[in-house]
Parts: structure tokens; C-alpha cells; sequence
């Protein structure tokens, strides 16, 4: 099969690899149809260490997708070659004092799909699951509505910590596709005093599309004091959702006393820093926000039901054959792209 690796920091190639086998029969072989590319990808593509832990190129991302079924095991259920599919990338044990209190994200022996060392991803022609972790896709949606929702169950996820209330004030640090999905989340929920902020002019005008009052490019605006002036009593909400230390010193900055930030973004370094006397003194809190728990099956709802639009989200296509231009693309926000994707 053909299978997009990178291979090395901002390196990436197409090569032939065996097709999968099923390692249970509990399993199924699926034929990728589309794959995105998620923020965490791209930290495997421009750096060699993400978190502390070190990539072992070459390493076979993706976890953004839809898929045809292939082969089902003899214990993988009803499922049948030929029907479509969107995929939970996170395989929990379901034994784990994480999972039996219903945390399957923070599960003691996670294994997720395309993270290097546990699992190859998503970004060849064919991959493996468990048949457990397949969602029978409705005829009204699309296979690039089924991928997007997945980055929409991240952002669920997020909010669903830090339950929002109609009056809340809050600011989304970070326009990628996540920060987007939580901005219409955010409006779907009936929130309007939404501020947005991000590096790129198109990410700037796409929050504003997505339902921000007001967003800014922080390379042209002194962002904080924009936001302040306002909203002089700060934020009740901050989501953090870049990774990058100047956006969360900007949330300390924002949130008001009593507030929350809520990190969802994933910082490239092993550490940050925070303010602490400003984080004290305010007695903030921060929620860390991991993946998602349980929330595809209520993203994918949402978008059938026309609730959330977010096939506009999905700017860039490519064929694995231009897998180089597809991750410098993404990684260097060229030519105005939200959300990028292999069409296989």
C-alpha cells in the first residue's frame, strides 16, 4: 500500500509499506478515504521532540479520517465491506480505573491511532481498528464531513470542562481548525461576546465568519490591551487552543479573577510557564483539556442535524502523491488554509 511517513523534521515521503493485518478478530481493515491534518501531525513534521518524548522517524501519522470498510474480523459485529465509516482514534482498555470511572481518555493503556510508537495512523491507503471504534456513517454526510468531526469533538470536548454559561465573556487564542470548531460551538451555545486572535489574516477572518465579535492578528495588534479595553473586567473564559507560550501568557493576561483557561492547545516544548503571582492573585484555574471523551458520536450528530456547518473549514486537498506540499502548506499557513487533508 502507499503510506505518507515523515521521516524526518519537515521531511516527509511516500513509500510502499505491507498492508495491515488484523491483530484480533475483533478488528477491521479499512481503505482510508479522507485524512486531515491535525496540529499534532504537523508537531511531529517540524520538530523531533513533541512534549519531551521523542519522534521515532519514520512514524505513520493520522487520526483525522473517514473509511470504507475492507475486511471485518469474525468478532468485529455487523459491519460490512463497502459501508463508511468515521473513526474514534483513541483505543481504550475499558478495565482501567481511568476507564471505569468513564475517563477513556486519560485511559492507563491508551493507544492512539497514528501516535508514534502506539499505533500507525491514517495517512496510507489502509489501516486497522477495532471494531468498536467505528461509527456507521448516515447517508447525509460526507466522508469530509465524517473527518471534521472529529477535530469538532476535540473542541466539544473542551467545553464540555468548561461549561460555559450564555453570559460568559471569552476568548479563543488560536484560529486553527480546533480554535474554529470551538467558536462555533461557542455561538451554537448561545454565546456572543466571543474574542478570537491568531498569527494569520486568514484564520482572523475565518473567526469572524466562524461567529467572533472580534478577532485580530496578534503580529498587527497588541491583542491584550484591544481585548481589555473592551472588556476592562477581563474574561470569564480563556481557551488556550495554539500551544505557543505568548498566547498563554495572553490568557493570564485576560482572564478575570475567578476565571478559567482552559489549555486545549499542545505546547511543542516539555515545559511552559505561567505567571503565578497573576494566576494567584486572580485565583484563576486551569483545565487541561486532552483529546475528547466520548464526544465524535455527538460532533457527527451535530453536523448531521445541520447544526454546526463545518465542511467550509476544509480549505486544502491533496493527493498523497504532493504529501510534501500538503505538510509544508499546513505547517507555514500558506495560501490561506484552515484545514488541509489527503484525499485517498
Amino acid at each position: 500500500m502507499k503510506a505518507v511517513l515523515l521521516t524526518g523534521t519537515r521531511q516527509v515521503q511516500l513509500m510502499e509499506k505491507p498492508d495491515p493485518e488484523l491483530p484480533d478478530r475483533d478488528w477491521v481493515l479499512l481503505r482510508t478515504r479522507v485524512a486531515g491534518i491535525c496540529g499534532s501531525d504537523l508537531h511531529y513534521f517540524i520538530s523531533d521532540s513533541v512534549g519531551g518524548e521523542k519522534v521515532p522517524y519514520p512514524c505513520l501519522a493520522g487520526h483525522e479520517c473517514s473509511a470504507e470498510v475492507v475486511r471485518v474480523g469474525p468478532e468485529a459485529g455487523d459491519f460490512n465491506p463497502g459501508e463508511l465509516v468515521a473513526v474514534e482514534p483513541s483505543i481504550s482498555c475499558g478495565a482501567c480505573d481511568q476507564c471505569l470511572v468513564g475517563r477513556f481518555n486519560t485511559c492507563r493503556k491508551i493507544k492512539f491511532l497514528g501516535h508514534p510508537g502506539e499505533l500507525d495512523g491514517c495517512f496510507a491507503e489502509y489501516f486497522v481498528m477495532p471494531a468498536r471504534n467505528l461509527i456507521r456513517l448516515d447517508s447525509s454526510l460526507t466522508p469530509e464531513e465524517a473527518m471534521l468531526a472529529e477535530p469538532l469533538s476535540i473542541a466539544l470536548h473542551a467545553i464540555n470542562l468548561a461549561a460555559p454559561v450564555g453570559g460568559d465573556r471569552v476568548a479563543v487564542l488560536g484560529a486553527g481548525p480546533i480554535g474554529l470548531s470551538l467558536i462555533l460551538l461557542l455561538r451554537h451555545r448561545g454565546l456572543s461576546s466571543i474574542f478570537a486572535t491568531d498569527r494569520s489574516e486568514a484564520r482572523v477572518k475565518a473567526a469572524l465568519r466562524a461567529g467572533a465579535a472580534w478577532a485580530a492578528s496578534v503580529e498587527q495588534e497588541d491583542v491584550v490591551r484591544e481585548i481589555l479595553s473592551r472588556q476592562p473586567l477581563g474574561l470569564d473564559l480563556v481557551f488556550e487552543a495554539s500551544g505557543d507560550q505568548e498566547a498563554i501568557d495572553q490568557s493570564v493576561a485576560l482572564v478575570k479573577p475567578g476565571g478559567r483557561i482552559i489549555q486545549v492547545g499542545i505546547p511543542v516544548p516539555e515545559r511552559v510557564s505561567y505567571q503565578i503571582a497573576r494566576l494567584r492573585r486572580k485565583e484563576v484555574t486551569i483545565i487541561n483539556s486532552r483529546r475528547q471523551n466520548r464526544c465524535l458520536e455527538p460532533a457527527l450528530q451535530m453536523i448531521k442535524n445541520r447544526e454546526i456547518e463545518v465542511d467550509w473549514l476544509l480549505t486544502h486537498r491533496f493527493r498523497p502523491e504532493e504529501a510534501q506540499q500538503a505538510f509544508s502548506t499546513a505547517a507555514d499557513r500558506l495560501d490561506g488554509v484552515l484545514k488541509a487533508a489527503f484525499i485517498f
